[in-house]
């Protein structure tokens, strides 16, 4: 209220008002994440490239966070002539969310990338290595195999019984639950087995 006061005396539209912040200076920083394909054919430019396209997004205002992931992998389909490539992701902050279209525009522009994504990464999953997807990985299979295997009882009520026949007492079941444990080997003799390999 105090700031339309203030305009209306001085005759300043409410939008340029100097008592007014500016929109982006309220916002809090805003994390993205560029995920681009590099060629595998220009592997020995790799390192150029990181560095064009980090120049890039701080020309804009981005700051990169330290974590980078680079992997090299097998296409699903060929871009470019090019059926091997490096998928390279990092996450950086920005400001104002209005220099992400600057940005695209720029490294859609860039010539030595096959394809670039720039998303939001508040929703995405951390950023790790296939080393560290892996290790994950086995870390929580040898948790599962760990656990104990539970015996459940059960107790049976005996049904009324005619005097002259004997009486049955109540009796325990009880019932493990198989588990078995079974590893790459062992899949592979049974895969063997009925394919008849």
């Amino acid at each position: 209220m105090r700031d339309f006061l203030f305009n209306l005396i001085t005759h300043i539209p409410y939008r340029e008002s100097p008592m007014r912040a500016p929109r982006y200076a309220m916002q809090e920083l805003m994390q993205y994440e560029l995920f681009y394909l590099v060629g595998g054919s220009k592997e020995a430019d790799i390192s150029k490239i990181k560095t064009d396209l980090a120049e890039i997004v701080v020309s804009e205002g981005g700051v990169f966070k330290e974590k980078q992931v680079v992997e090299k992998r097998k296409m699903a389909y060929e871009i470019k002539r090019e059926n091997r490539g490096f998928y390279v992701a990092q996450r950086f902050n920005l400001d104002e969310p209005e220099k992400i279209q600057s940005i695209n525009k720029k490294i859609g522009l860039y010539p030595n990338i096959l394809r670039a994504l720039i998303v939001r990464a508040e929703e995405l999953p951390e950023l790790t290595s296939r080393e560290e997807r892996e290790a994950k990985a086995t870390k929580e299979k040898k948790a599962e195999i760990k656990k104990p295997v539970k015996i459940e009882e059960k107790t049976i009520t005996p049904k009324p019984v005619a005097e002259g026949q004997p009486k049955e007492t109540a009796m325990v079941e009880k019932t493990p639950e198989k588990v078995e444990k079974l590893d790459e080997e062992d899949i592979n003799k049974k895969l063997e087995e009925i394919l008849n390999i």
